[in-house]
């Protein structure tokens, strides 16, 4: 707060000493007027007093003050005497950096509700997405080539007045967003704006042209290059291709972050891949969702663990993400093999519609390692289908679908394939619950929902989502962490921040220090709770009363304030 004090003097030679002295008085008045308000106006803008602070790196919690001026932290300690504009109190409440969300995938939802509200309620405060696709990089030509992404937007009113990573991180500005969001450079858009939706290896001269396109992405602010490689046109790319666009983000500050080509049988020699990547470009490697799916392989977690540590021993960068559900959430048509992607969508709908193409599909999927396991229709669950697609399968597993309607289940398969023209969500319940705490425990191991922020209204409202999108980290908080003690207090929210912010390279958030934006989530460790499900999945979680994004109370009293000061941030490469 500034005060202006104004003097005003007027003297008279005839009385010249009874002047003096009004107006020395005026002045000692305006001295003690402008003293008295300095010591009574707020020298902060908000303080978090009384609260069991953990600063994100591991350290034990200690009760502190935090003290924010604008959208840094410029206090940590006993901040008594200092004044503030608004005071939480905070005794009983653990006092955290905002959580960090390594696996985002908000970047349609936010461009139609930007506060985020399933995320922002868990305390997450910033999201990086990117893992495959990003409308970042959505150009004429992409939307040309892939008639899908205008398809879905339509429902959701969202038009396309963009044509740069620039452009899209203005047009989020422009009408603001609850939490701060970064992007990967995802390499099915870099792919299939050169070589479109082609299964064959890239000529030199289309492999010099995606990696001009990704060194542009990687100035205008990429964090690095994402691929996932079990999609297409991921699932086509060889090694060497991605090793030579992975030297790209290399010379940018970048990372390497994949959903890895199998997470069953094929896990260990996806991971390899990962791993030879990361060596061969001289970059970090990210593997995202550590999981081991498909009932044959459960329990062998350890050993994945084991070969990670192997690689980290003799120098290699590599870490991962998990969430903490036994179900993974991802399209129905990841089961497909590679090649039925071959040409597009329109070619894809016309094979899931041809018998023959129907019984090779099939063949290539009952012999070979999809990725998620053996292809078991009992263990997947429709979860969301397009408007006009028949609605009636969502909530619903395969097997169940095709008892009702007295067909086989491979038929009832690509049948619910083709009425929705590929675009389907499903649950795959697929892994292991030791694995999956495994995992969590694991010290490189950092969190990431692998979902949407998103809400129960409007369209974003339609069909079911993965109960990650609700309850990731209060999840870990409440029943890893209370009731089942899988992991410290301490080392969850070290996972959730600092571990989060080294491993992607964002800067200056993620701990709770001097200098550092003003990102916290304040949580009762007695009660934080989960309570989405997979029958009720837009349940918001409890025990999150505040949330604090760049300065802003965004969360107050378990309430959204409709605040939104997220930012857009750039990756180190960017000019």
């Amino acid at each position: 707060m500034r005060h202006r004090v104004s003097f005003s003097f007027s003297f008279s030679f005839s009385s010249r000493s009874r002047s003096r002295s009004s107006s020395l008085s005026a002045f000692a008045f305006g001295l003690a007027s402008l003293t008295a308000g300095c010591a009574h106006a707020p020298d902060l803008d908000l303080v978090v007093r009384g609260g069991d602070v953990l600063d994100g790196t591991g350290a034990p919690a200690r009760r502190a003050d935090v003290g924010v001026r604008g959208d840094r932290i410029v206090a940590i300690g006993d901040l008594e005497g200092r004044r503030a504009a608004r005071v939480i109190d905070a005794r009983g409440l653990v006092v955290a950096p905002g959580f960090i969300d390594v696996q985002g995938q908000s970047g349609v939802t936010l461009l139609v509700d930007g506060r985020a509200e399933s995320h922002i309620r868990q305390g997450i405060t910033t999201e990086i997405i990117g893992e495959g696709g990003t409308p970042a990089l959505w150009s004429p030509t992409i939307l040309r080539r892939d008639p899908t992404i205008l398809e879905s937007l339509a429902p959701l009113k969202v038009a396309v007045d963009w044509q740069s990573m620039g452009g899209y991180f203005a047009r989020l500005s422009r009408q603001g967003i609850s939490v701060n969001l970064g992007t990967f450079a995802s390499a099915d858009m870099i792919r299939a704006e050169v070589m479109g939706f082609e299964d064959r290896e890239p000529t030199a001269a289309e492999l010099g042209a995606m990696e001009s396109n990704l060194d542009d992405a990687m100035k205008n602010g990429a964090f690095g290059l994402a691929t996932a490689l079990i999609y297409p046109p991921m699932s086509f790319m060889k090694t060497d291709e991605i090793v030579a666009l992975a030297k790209v983000a290399a010379r940018h500050g970048g990372i390497y972050i994949s959903h890895v080509r199998g997470e069953s049988s094929r896990v260990t020699t996806a991971i390899r891949e990962a791993i030879s990547i990361g060596e061969r470009a001289n970059v970090p490697v990210v593997i995202y969702h550590l999981k081991v799916a498909g009932r044959r392989e459960w329990g062998t977690m350890g050993s994945v663990a084991a070969l990670i540590d192997e690689a980290r021993a003799r120098g290699v960068r590599v870490s991962a993400c998990a969430y903490p559900y036994t179900a993974a959430g991802t399209a129905l048509t990841a089961l497909l093999p590679a090649w039925a992607f071959d040409g597009g969508v329109e070619r894809l709908v016309a094979r899931l519609k041809d018998p023959t193409e129907r019984t090779r599909m099939r063949r290539d999927m009952e012999s070979a390692d999809t990725g998620l396991g053996p292809v078991d229709f009992a263990t997947i669950e429709i979860a969301w289908v397009r408007p006009g697609a028949d609605q009636s399968v969502m909530g619903k597993r395969i097997a169940d679908i095709a008892a009702a309607r007295h067909e086989d289940p491979w038929d009832a398969y690509f049948s619910i394939l083709a009425d929705s023209r590929g675009d389907v969500f499903a649950f795959y319940h697929v892994m292991s619950e030791a694995d999956v705490r495994a995992a969590m425990t694991l010290p490189w191991v950092s969190f990431g929902t692998d979902a949407e922020a998103t809400t129960s209204e409007g369209e974003l409202g339609r069909g079911l989502v993965h109960p990650r999108a609700y309850g990731t980290f209060p999840r870990i908080l409440g029943h890893y962490v209370r009731d089942e003690r899988v992991l410290t207090l301490a080392d969850a929210v070290r996972k959730m921040t600092s571990l989060a912010a080294d491993q992607l390279g964002v800067r200056e958030r993620g701990t709770l220090r001097e200098g550092f934006f003003a990102d916290l989530a304040l949580f009762d460790a007695r009660t934080v709770a989960d309570t989405a499900t997979f029958e009720s999945p837009r349940r918001m979680p409890t025990g999150i009363p505040y949330v604090v994004v760049n300065g802003v109370v965004t969360v107050d009293h378990d309430a959204h304030t409709g605040a939104r000061a997220g930012r857009t941030l750039l990756g180190r490469g960017a000019r």
